[in-house]
């Protein structure tokens, strides 16, 4: 393995290994003033004192013993080491141009945008109030009436005809005249109300848990499976009695508490595009 080979594959695992501690650490550990406030200055970059001490408790707990001044010495220089990896990889334009790193680099900003969320207190009444408003979303439904379009592989351009059966789907065209486009399906589904076990019969496990959530008129997008593409059109469904709150109140606050945390990414997306000048040019 050639040096310049080694050397980005070092890069690549020593960013990806201290992301999580070091992405922010450019703007957040930069404080200049006081000597104190740091312990280290890679360039214009400083490593805080108070992240160091936080390293060095965190060792102190794994070890036995107390720490000595080569422990503390070791961790310093590791974390110059990491600063040294970020600024680095910072240089070679990792951070714009590597998936790995930027997938981590989103998920740490996500991580960070919705931690607030979970410091909130979540009363019963608050959650009470969303299931009610929410009722149906946790109501199961028990029996389905529905429609299958299938396109067969066998007939050639069968992804290209059920993609184009779905835009004409969305765009409110007879339900009638797409299904006589269609190809006929080794199993046809009854036009009847039937239970969800029966359901499962006719068009497999996960075709059933997509259309034991949809709504009557609502349709799936088109799903492959063996030997072709499908597409469910929910005709008609009966619900089941709504369940006790009591019986799933951690289902509905782990609902709550998601959509919450999307609401709060959603927010920030919206001040980002307002702090920022974006150009858009989306034709090719």
């Amino acid at each position: 393995m050639n040096k310049d080979k080694a050397l980005n594959i070092l890069l690549v695992l020593g960013v990806f290994a201290g992301i999580s501690l070091a992405i922010f650490s450019s703007i957040q550990d930069t404080n200049f003033g006081a000597d104190n406030n740091w312990v280290a200055r890679i360039g214009d970059i400083e490593i805080s004192r108070e992240k160091y001490l936080l390293q060095l408790e965190g060792l102190n707990l794994d070890k036995r013993v107390p720490l000595k001044e080569e422990d503390r010495a070791f961790v310093l220089e590791r974390m110059i080491e990491e600063e040294l990896l970020i600024q680095r990889a910072k240089d070679l334009g990792m951070f714009s141009t590597n998936t790995m790193i930027r997938g981590t680099i989103v998920q740490q900003m996500i991580n960070m945008i919705i931690s607030e969320n979970s410091l909130d207190i979540i009363s019963t009444s608050q959650l009470k109030e969303f299931y009610e408003e929410n009722k149906g979303f946790f109501t199961s439904a028990d029996r389905l009436r529905l429609k299958q379009i299938y396109f067969s592989d066998e007939k050639g351009g069968a992804l290209d005809r059920a993609q184009n059966t779905y835009l004409h789907l969305v765009q409110g065209k007879n339900l009638d005249e797409i299904d006589s486009k269609s190809d006929e399906s080794a199993l046809e589904v009854p036009n009847t109300l039937m239970t969800l076990s029966k359901v499962r019969e006719y068009i497999g496990p996960s075709l059933m848990q997509l259309a034991r959530m949809l709504k009557p008129g609502e349709f799936t997008s088109p799903k492959k499976v063996i030997g072709g593409y499908k597409i469910i059109v929910l005709l008609e469904r009966r619900d089941a009695s709504p369940p006790d709150f009591k019986e799933i109140r951690d289902r509905v606050k782990s609902e709550y508490q998601k959509r919450k945390d999307d609401k709060a990414l959603r927010d920030y997306l919206n001040k980002l595009k307002k702090w920022y000048e974006i150009d858009r040019q989306p034709k090719i």
